[in-house]
């Protein structure tokens, strides 16, 4: 499924050609290859974690890791230089990531190795960010090298566990869907930390738990708890601080 989702993920070459700069820098392009490797690489371990049935364990710990490495990165050796506003709202954004799933208490084998995955991942997709960042600037040929990189390890990845290439026809629409908006999404994050700085790029993209969050509540009808309710609040919270900076 991940291949194809990476190649679904090329309608969103006209979105790059629109909004992203076209500069063929080898330098650059290896940024985004060698990004999209880690980054497939760290979603296919996302994928296996969640399907341990441990949704709400995983993926806040994904999101606060992938935040924080690009975030502590972009301060500590880009030197940006961020509002107080800023900073506190990165502060609080990262405590929403950690909340807004509102995880239980993890016990048993299956929860350490998703626990084990969900940190990999969540490093995965730091460099990722960090990557995509420093290879930002070659723009539509970045995106596509990101593409072919994420493509060759989940190529790899079938291979050696023996996955079929084909995916399933009833999984056709959720991966057109799935594609589409991974595709859309790696071209609006290039734009934003393009034109913007890498330390609040990365913790906004972090806020997809609570969009994660959002779909169960409409599509499966799930409530919120207490937790995850008070981790909204304070992502918008967050957003707001790091807008005003």
């Amino acid at each position: 499924m991940a291949l194809s989702v990476e190649l679904v993920g090329l309608v969103a070459l006209p979105l790059a050609v629109w909004l992203l700069p076209s500069r063929w820098d080898l330098g650059l392009i290896g940024y985004t290859f060698l990004g999209g490797m880690i980054g497939s690489f760290g979603l296919i371990l996302f994928y296996r974690a969640m399907a341990l049935n441990l949704i709400g364990i995983v993926s806040p710990i994904t999101g606060v890791i992938a935040a924080s490495l690009p975030a502590a990165a972009g301060v500590l050796f880009a030197g940006e230089r961020l509002h107080p506003a800023q900073v506190a709202g990165i502060f609080a954004g990262l405590v929403a990531i950690a909340l807004i799933n509102g995880p239980a208490p993890p016990s048993g084998q299956g929860a350490r190795s998703a626990i084990g995955m969900a940190i990999v991942a969540g490093i995965a997709f730091g460099l990722f960010f960090i990557l995509f960042h420093a290879g930002s600037a070659s723009g539509v040929p970045a995106f596509l090298t990101g593409r072919l990189g994420s493509a060759l390890v989940s190529l790899c990845f079938a291979l050696v566990t023996r996955v079929p290439f084909l995916p399933r026809r009833g999984t056709l629409r959720l991966i057109g869907v799935a594609g589409t908006l991974d595709g859309a999404g790696v071209v609006l994050y290039m734009f934003a930390t393009l034109f913007g700085l890498l330390s609040i790029s990365a913790v906004l993209t972090s806020f997809y738990p609570a969009f994660t969050v959002l779909c169960a509540r409409v599509f499966l009808h799930e409530r919120l708890t207490l937790l995850q309710t008070f981790g909204a609040a304070t992502a918008i919270i967050a957003i707001a601080l790091i807008a005003a900076g």
